[in-house]
């Protein structure tokens, strides 16, 4: 899964960086960054790619320099890295309140026993899975068996039968 969606995104960003157009300009730092374009120098020519809507503001304005640019986010539940601080947040807090308490151990060992309890439903789950997976194969193997034996049956009939016409057929020459 993790090689699939990195060989995704690199697709994606060899992509981007084939269809963007960069700019250089003789009198500045050449940067090349598939993602923004970076301003013209005074004297040079705008891209012609880039419209005003979509350049990112001058960087001399006080609050771009320490921020970095903003990532889209399609999934309101996770930041633009994927991640869902919001769990992570409530279990600290939750940790924090068992260790607060009294019966702190009681608690870590209800979760041990709680824990273990689903681990082994999990394998009670994954050997069902097995048993229906090898039915499923026994019961397969059986068909082909039986679909196999028909044909040989027919076979065996189409042979009989043709052996009969062939004996006919020498009667009939013989007479």
């Amino acid at each position: 899964m993790a090689k699939t969606y990195a060989f995704g995104l690199m697709s994606a960003l060899a992509a981007t960086a084939s269809f963007g157009s960069t700019t250089a300009h003789a009198d500045g730092p050449f940067s090349f960054n598939p993602f923004s374009t970076s301003p013209p120098s005074p004297g040079g020519a705008p891209p012609a790619s880039a419209s005003p809507a979509k350049q990112s503001p001058l960087p001399d304005s006080p609050g771009n320099e320490s921020s970095p640019p903003k990532v889209r986010n399609d999934n309101p539940r996770t930041t633009s890295a994927g991640f869902d601080p919001e769990a992570l947040e409530r279990g600290a807090k939750a940790l924090r309140e068992i260790n607060a308490s009294s019966n702190a151990k009681k608690v870590f060992e209800l979760m041990k026993k709680q824990e273990e309890t689903r681990l082994a439903e999990f394998g009670t789950k994954a050997a069902e899975f097995k048993a229906m997976q090898a039915q499923a194969e026994t019961e397969r193997q059986r068909v082909v068996y039986d679909e196999q034996k028909k044909l040989a049956n027919f076979q065996a009939q189409t042979k009989t039968q043709m052996a009969r016409y062939e004996d006919e057929l020498a009667r009939k020459r013989m007479q």
